[in-house]
This record gives structure tokens, C-alpha cells and sequence, in this order.
């Protein structure tokens, strides 16, 4: 990797998406195959996906000639899958291939519930051109959305919380990532975190 203040790549791991706030104590959480509800239209809402910081290293002291350099994730969040419908409703295999076609993404690649995106937290190796401070970090794309069923003519109203595979960001201390391509929040408090402001 050259020196770059933020260098952005895909990653080649699944991700996992949070709960979303509020009362849930009457939510049917389904995590079963089977289903009361096998056909029937779903129709999405407040579908939002946002890339979430999942994991930043320390920062690590680079030499000119310190060549490659590991970095180790050290966890700021976890998200894990989750479904709740107001009654007996889709298969929760069903639900994640509807949101991935709404989405455009691949249902085989989405987090399910029991996926925790710790699954997405590996170690980095970078390889910089010159001294400085840097850090690394870890993204996953968090979903959330609501949906309406029509099971057999009644609908079941739920949610789904999810996460897909992100990326990762090579950072320089004392170089504003958002003037190098990196103004993303997630990138900007990857940088808060780890550099300070």
C-alpha cells in the first residue's frame, strides 16, 4: 500500500446488522426455516444501509524501512442479524432474498441471525513509502428495514436488521482522512477514535 492517507478496499467477508431501538417485548423473533406465510407479496419501507465502524487498531509507529506492518482490529461494535415480525409471517429465508433483490445485493452473502459481524474483524497488513502513525479500520454495511407480508390476505408487519460485507481503511494520524478521498463517518470516527480530533 502507498502512502495514502486513506486507502479503501473491498473486503471479502459477510456482515451483520443491529437491532433497531424501541419496544419489543410483543416481536416474534423468527430464526427457524418454515413458514405460515410461503408466497404472498413483501413489500419494503425505511430501507436505509449505511456503511458502520466495526473495529479500529491502535495506532502503530511506521519506519521507512519497517516494510510490511500487521494491525490488529480492536472491536468498537458488534451487530447481529435480527428479524421481528407481529405474527406468524415469511421465512426469514424468504425475507433476506426479497431484501437482497430490493437491494441488489447476493441473499447467499448477507448476514443471518446468529452471524455476529465479529466474523468480519480480521487483521490488516499495510506497507507504506514513509514514517508516520498510522491505523487501520473496519466497516460492514448495516441494514435496516421494515416490511409488510400479505399472508393470505392478512398482513404481517416486521423488520429486518442485517449487515453484508464492508471495507477497510488504511489512516494516517495527523492527516484529515476527509481531504484524501475519506469522508465518510465511519471513516471519520475511525480516525476521532484512534487519533484523536
Amino acid at each position: 500500500m502507498k502512502t495514502s492517507a486513506v486507502v479503501l478496499c473491498a473486503a471479502v467477508f459477510l456482515v451483520a446488522g443491529c437491532r433497531v431501538g424501541g419496544d419489543d417485548s410483543d416481536a416474534v423473533t423468527r430464526t427457524a426455516a418454515g413458514s405460515a406465510c410461503p408466497d404472498g407479496e413483501i413489500r419494503w419501507a425505511r430501507v436505509s444501509e449505511e456503511h458502520r465502524l466495526i473495529a479500529v487498531s491502535r495506532p502503530v509507529e511506521v519506519d521507512e524501512k519497517d516494510g510490511k506492518v500487521r494491525f490488529s482490529p480492536v472491536r468498537v461494535r458488534e451487530l447481529e442479524p435480527r428479524v421481528e415480525t407481529s405474527g406468524e409471517g415469511p421465512s426469514v429465508e424468504r425475507l433476506f432474498v426479497s431484501l437482497a433483490k430490493r437491494l441488489g445485493w447476493s441473499a447467499d452473502a448477507m448476514a443471518r441471525p446468529g452471524k455476529s459481524s465479529s466474523a468480519a474483524e480480521r487483521d490488516d497488513v499495510g506497507d507504506y513509502d514513509g514514517p508516520g502513525t498510522f491505523v487501520s479500520a473496519r466497516s460492514v454495511r448495516a441494514v435496516d428495514a421494515g416490511f409488510v407480508a400479505d399472508c393470505s390476505g392478512k398482513p404481517v408487519y416486521g423488520s429486518v436488521s442485517t449487515w453484508y460485507p464492508g471495507s477497510g481503511a488504511s489512516l494516517q494520524c495527523g492527516v484529515d482522512p476527509s481531504g484524501e478521498g475519506g469522508g465518510e463517518p465511519w471513516i471519520a470516527e475511525a480516525y476521532e477514535l484512534a487519533c484523536g480530533s
